[in-house]
């Protein structure tokens, strides 16, 4: 006898004979699809009757469940728009597409919030994740999310939510609809115009620094294509960048004039010079005429390949203290490379010799250089993973009263998987007398750009700053009592440690001991005002300063012994800054 379908369930029917997609590799481009739950025999619809911004359902059926909601019960009807959706990828990432709304399927909400939400319908794409369940059928979620799965709920006030995989009506089918026809030019020109075309934006300026905003700000990695950029620039006070900002682009370069003044100068790059990568270079100059500005006293570009100089930088020594607990000298976990300096923690590939489970590494200025007060900073990458603690720090050259009597200023810290730079310090006071607060934060920091972390160090406060922005300062206390207990240990010279270690459960999680952990540091200075390096006066050079006897001596500002006179630049001698 041949078996027929009743009228009102002819479309459900019909599509139950229709192929049901395995692999995301049988998608097409030129097909619509459903998404269906078997458990709960939904769909996942678009009912602009209902909402026009969250995901519905069709055809719900719930033995279990009391459905809140008559209108979930509706019949699907295949051969609207709004029951279909386009699956498509696009650089890399998988987006869900509701051919009747003309909106992209979100999945997700704050990233590892653990509540219920509804799924939802929006025009600004967003990336899914789908996982087999291995038995034919998906679960959905937002790529960036833990627990953002696709999930139908019937007792719920909208059908198609958020949970986890672990529940009964989080997996989900997909299967062809030929009834409607698939609209890939509007889906992918959306998603062209959402993620347009990108160059990558590299930035090789000194001394003077580039923001996304006036007030600071990160900029990104990479910039739309064809379209105008702005970004902004600010000096450091006395300097200035007397030969402008050289804009590298695709097919050529031009140079644009920096007013350096009291705020931060507004540059667009307009969008038919954004047709290539794009370069941003320049360097602002000390001017020795500017009584109020601060020298630069060490520099570290980290421009050379392999081991950083042993002038300047020694490797952080194995010891007791989490951090240091599997240094190593292995050029395998620090090395210079691409104009950066490369911190590791990577698997011991040698636990033969050296019966540790992952090797780490750092370096340090102690017996190097050291400074009293001033602006320390540098401009660091890293990448976020549980168990990851790197760090940009300082420690007193003078360390004779013990650990952390002496003092310790940690510039910038981040652990795990978290966006957050931490910046603190270590005293008698704030650490055995848990006396007063030693710490400041900031959130909201993504680690996939290069960012600026500083303090401004001088006799009465440290001040911390992270791309231009202050995070938060300590004070010098004005209680007797207080410094008398070590509350401020900070009017003597410390050193400088660049470092990415991994935690043990104390502060950081536990390492990921099959994980490559890394933290790139672009480049290290440390400005100071001119009566805090020793150096007596500054003047200009307009005379022929070649060396002419081994006699006369001549100066980095960061300390280095120069064989002659440099032909251009900022350099001491005999005890003064000349300025060529």
């Amino acid at each position: 006898m041949k078996k027929t379908c009743p009228l009102a369930l002819l479309s459900v029917c019909c599509l139950t004979a229709t192929a049901q997609i395995s692999s995301l590799d049988e998608l097409s481009t030129e097909k619509a699809y459903t998404i269906y739950n078997p458990y709960y025999t939904t769909y996942a619809v678009h009912n602009a009757q209902k909402s026009n911004s969250l995901v519905w359902a069709a055809g719900m059926t719930a033995s279990d469940k009391n459905i809140a909601d008559d209108s979930y019960k509706t019949a699907l009807d295949a051969s609207d728009p709004s029951s279909s959706w386009m699956i498509v990828e696009y650089n890399n990432e998988w987006y869900v597409y509701n051919l009747g709304a003309k909106k992209f399927m979100a999945v997700g909400h704050t990233p590892n919030q653990s509540a219920t939400a509804s799924a939802k319908l929006q025009d600004e794409p967003l990336a899914v994740e789908f996982t087999s369940n291995g038995n034919g059928g998906f679960y959905l979620r937002t790529h960036a999310g833990d627990k953002h799965y696709l999930c139908a709920a019937p007792q719920l006030a909208y059908p198609i939510s958020i949970w986890t995989n672990s529940d009964n009506g989080s997996t989900w089918q997909i299967e062809e609809n030929a009834q409607v026809q698939a609209d890939y030019e509007t889906c992918i020109n959306k998603l062209k115009e959402a993620f347009p075309e990108t160059v990558a934006l590299n930035i090789d300026t000194r001394h003077g620094y580039t923001w996304s905003t006036k007030n600071g700000g990160a900029l990104p990695n990479r910039i739309a294509k064809g379209r105008d950029f702005t970004f902004y620039t600010r000096a450091r006070n006395g300097w200035n960048c007397t030969e402008g900002l050289t804009i590298k682009h695709g097919t050529g370069e031009y140079v644009v004039d920096i007013n350096d003044g009291a705020y931060a100068t507004e540059i667009t790059i307009p969008g038919d010079k954004v047709d290539g990568d794009i370069t941003i270079a320049g360097e602002w100059v000390f001017d020795a005429n500017n009584k109020n500005a601060m020298v630069l006293s060490f520099d570290e570009e980290f421009n050379g390949e392999g081991e950083p100089s042993s002038e300047w930088w020694k490797r952080t020594e194995r010891q007791g203290a989490t951090w240091n607990r599997w240094c190593s000298n292995s050029p395998l976990v620090v090395f210079e490379e691409g104009g950066a300096l490369h911190c590791r923690a990577i698997p011991n590939p040698d636990r033969a010799s050296d019966n540790v489970p992952m090797i780490t590494g750092g370096v340090k200025t102690q017996g190097k250089f050291d400074f009293q007060w001033g602006r320390v900073e540098a401009r660091i990458k890293t990448i976020p993973h549980t168990g990851t603690f790197p760090a940009f720090w300082m420690m007193p050259t003078d360390n004779s009263k013990g650990w952390p009597n002496n003092g310790e200023i940690d510039i910038w810290e981040t652990i795990d998987n978290g966006d957050v730079a931490y910046g603190t310090v270590h005293t008698n006071w704030t650490y055995n007398l848990n006396k007063g607060g030693n710490g400041g934060n900031m959130g909201g920091i993504d680690y996939s750009l290069w960012h600026v972390y500083a303090v401004e160090w001088n006799d009465t406060s440290i001040t911390w700053y992270v791309d231009g922005q202050k995070m938060w300062t300590y004070e010098k206390s004005t209680d007797q009592n207080a410094l008398d207990n070590g509350q401020w240990p900070f009017d003597a010279p410390f050193y400088i440690i660049l470092n990415q270690s991994v935690g043990n459960g104390s502060w950081a999680r536990p390492a990921d001991e099959s994980f490559t952990y890394e933290t790139l540091f672009d480049w290290v200075r440390v400005y100071q005002k001119p009566e805090h390096t020793a150096i007596d006066d500054v003047i200009a050079d307009e005379a022929d300063s070649s060396a002419s006897s081994a006699s006369e001596c001549y100066y980095e500002l960061s300390g280095r012994r120069l064989t002659s006179a440099p032909s251009n630049g900022v350099y001491i001698h005999n005890g003064e800054i000349v300025l060529k």
